[in-house]
């Protein structure tokens, strides 16, 4: 992935179930008929799909073909953080995935495994001594990282990240990401990549804090203002048609794992989640996410 790879291979070891908080997202809120389970974590706020029905005594699952996500930063403000010992660097990822587990609540359900299998793509927006963004495809399996593919996009002021995740269904991954900027140029790049599973189960939508920091400055979300994240997946309905979530009246019934970023961590103490989402007149879902920096005893909202 890239500076986050050694939090997200214990993640699943990290993260625990807990009960939904009074005034917690609702699924209706992230275009979802119920959530499953919400999961508090270190790293990961955001949240994962898939669809389920049962015919007679079977359940079923749709096939999820693709993920994409639009991330308007035309208006998006990072700052520092100005307390004490948060000096070093502060950077956030916004990123799409695709895994092979089901959730739901059928005998087969693989509910939460998402966690330790997945491709993702996406872009890491670094606020150091000044603003980058690099994009970064990354596989793992069984919680071991298999491939990983990041370099920096060229500088200038961008006004939209975009991301396409698509599984070709052969053993291959398609992901193309796209940076449009403020000229009207853009830049773009194609990466195929091999995955190990035919089949993929859930989409993935997710806003990442930094993690390679073990001792010292800590390497803290920044403060985070503006922005717009658009997130839509393509599903295999119990109609056997293709259709776009996330949905509120979805072919089947869509399922959701929440992610809560509030657990301090010796490289971020900053709480993020998902505040309120709505359908998007485009299709797809947009959110709004919540950002609490616990040491300024701040609160921003943002993408």
């Amino acid at each position: 992935m890239r500076k986050a790879l050694l939090a997200l291979l214990t993640l699943s070891i990290e993260l625990l179930i807990l009960a939904t908080p009074t005034g917690a997202i609702t699924a209706s809120q992230i275009g979802a008929s119920q959530i499953v389970n919400t999961y508090n974590s270190d790293n990961w706020a955001g949240v994962a799909y898939s669809v389920e029905w049962k015919s007679w005594f079977t359940n079923y699952w749709g096939p999820i073909l693709w993920a994409s996500e639009s991330i308007y930063v035309g208006n998006l403000t990072l700052g520092y953080i100005s307390y004490p010992n948060y000096i070093y660097t502060e950077d956030i990822s916004i990123w799409i995935g695709l895994s092979p587990a089901q959730i739901g609540y059928g005998t087969d359900s693989s509910s939460g495994s998402e966690q330790t299998n997945f491709i993702q793509a996406g872009f890491d927006i670094d606020v150091g001594s000044y603003v980058s963004v690099n994009y970064f495809v990354t596989t793992i399996v069984n919680g071991q990282l298999v491939y990983n593919n990041e370099n920096y996009v060229p500088a200038g002021k961008a006004t939209y990240l975009d991301v396409f995740l698509e599984n070709l269904g052969n053993g291959t991954a398609l992901a193309q990401l796209y940076v449009y900027y403020a000229n009207g140029t853009y830049w773009t790049t194609t990466i195929y990549t091999s995955i190990p599973w035919t089949n993929t189960g859930s989409a993935m939508s997710i806003v990442e804090a930094p993690s390679f920091s073990t001792s010292g400055p800590y390497a803290e979300l920044p403060y985070v203002s503006g922005g717009m994240i658009n997130f839509a997946f393509s599903y295999i309905g119990s109609d056997g048609n293709e259709h776009i979530g996330p949905s509120n009246n979805p072919v089947g019934t869509m399922y959701a794992d929440v992610y809560v970023l509030n657990e301090p961590s010796t490289y971020n103490v900053a709480q993020a989640q998902i505040y309120n989402g709505w359908a998007n007149n485009n299709g797809g879902w947009d959110y709004l996410y919540q950002f609490y920096y616990p040491g300024a005893g701040q609160t921003t909202y943002g993408l």
